[in-house]
């Protein structure tokens, strides 16, 4: 007999388990995970030359789960094992991971580092910062050629103190084969509506890649309740960022800059819309920059968002707008769908009509990102199961 406790639990992702289905998307859905994670391996000091390597940052494992050392400095959280979130097979091992995606029916999928953006946060020497970053996107350009074309990268772009290189790093990024870039969501040293920032806006607009913002797991919160309370409160952060780059005019004067704000759900984007709005109308004598268009247009015109399992956001997909919606399993993290992403997605089917939830599950991801879907259902072993 199960107690209310054991009921109220899930299995860690290292120890779900994928249950068999009769259940597939219809026919010819290509499917799409618009947010997952990997496990950098120790990369740095095989990428770094000279005094670099010596103090690259490190990553090890054992036991207690994987460890990163910066500058001689851990940064574990004390008596935390990492297992519980990073220890599922497929975080690091991709053969493992494509069969797991296999098993869930996932087509393709977009990948964020695991522990990589921790770095903005703990390397105070810029020019280390820079070519730390820059070498785990030559790691990363590897790690995505080998998976046959159904894992995506995404770039962390290393210019944020550096705005005037950002035109040449986005070119040497798009020639590694990337699809998507990353900046972090919330810099603590930099202002991204100051002036200066508008040669990397400008660069990020010009090199077409779709610029994605994740969000973080940081948090002062220390005792009873920190936990979920941080981890809650994590999952749906973008109100605030997207009103800054809507208000300051960082969108209306980028037309063709793509933004995805990755991992904070749909639910919070109608509410956000409509205070912009009355505050844009209410403010209207005081606000700087005039925009031409309401805040919400701007959402309309070139911002999506990710989310896994989010019942609120899909009774509010009209005013979302379903092409601004990105389904993904959030692979292989607890509060993702691991092991249930099958349920999830017949979900989506069963309360939006097939056109739109098709587009959910991977044709908003192929469009935004400019995937070649043809050549991802050739290499998917999903979808070659799905008639």
């Amino acid at each position: 007999m199960t107690t209310a406790r054991e009921r109220m639990s899930t299995p860690w992702p290292v120890d779900r388990v994928i249950p068999a289905g009769d259940w597939r998307p219809p026919a010819g859905t290509v499917v799409i995970s618009a947010d997952d994670h990997l496990m950098e391996p120790d990369l740095w000091v095989e990428h770094m030359q000279g005094a670099d390597r010596d103090r690259a940052p490190r990553i090890s494992r054992d036991a207690s789960g994987f460890h990163l050392t910066v500058e001689g400095r851990s940064l574990d959280t004390p008596g935390y094992n990492s297992l519980i979130v990073e220890g599922r097979e497929g975080m690091a091992d991709q053969e493992r991971r494509l069969a797991d995606m296999d098993a869930e029916g996932v087509d393709a999928s977009i990948v964020f580092a695991g522990r990589t953006m921790g770095l903005f946060a703990q390397l105070g020497d810029r020019d280390f910062l820079f070519r730390c970053l820059d070498a785990y996107n030559e790691w990363l350009a590897g790690w995505q050629a080998r998976s046959n074309g159904r894992l995506y990268g995404v770039a962390v772009l290393p210019t944020m103190y550096r705005p005037e290189a950002t035109r040449d790093y986005v070119q040497k990024l798009r020639d590694l084969g990337f699809v998507t870039l990353q900046l972090p969501s919330f810099p603590k040293d930099v202002r991204y509506n100051a002036s200066s920032m508008e040669p990397l806006w400008d660069a990020v607009e010009e090199g077409g890649l779709p610029l994605c913002f994740h969000v973080g797991a940081s948090s002062s919160l220390r005792g009873k309740g920190a936990l979920g309370t941080s981890v809650t409160a994590a999952l749906q952060p973008f109100r605030e960022l997207w009103c800054l780059l809507a208000f300051s005019g960082i969108l209306e004067r980028h037309p063709g800059m793509q933004v995805v704000f990755a991992e904070g759900g749909i639910s919070w984007v109608p509410a956000a819309l409509f205070d912009a709005d009355k505050q844009y109308r209410a403010y209207a004598t005081e606000v700087r920059p005039k925009l031409a268009r309401l805040p919400s247009y701007y959402w309309h015109r070139q911002c999506h968002a990710t989310f896994m399992n989010d019942p609120a956001g899909i009774k509010l997909t009209d005013d979302i707008g379903h092409e601004h919606m990105l389904w993904s399993t959030d692979y292989p993290h607890p509060e993702g769908n691991l092991g249930e992403n099958v349920a999830v997605m017949r979900s989506i089917f069963e309360q939006l009509d097939e056109p739109r939830a098709r587009a959910i599950v991977g044709g908003n991801a192929a469009r935004v990102w400019g995937l070649d879907v043809e050549a991802i259902r050739r290499s998917s072993g999903a979808f070659a199961t799905r008639h």
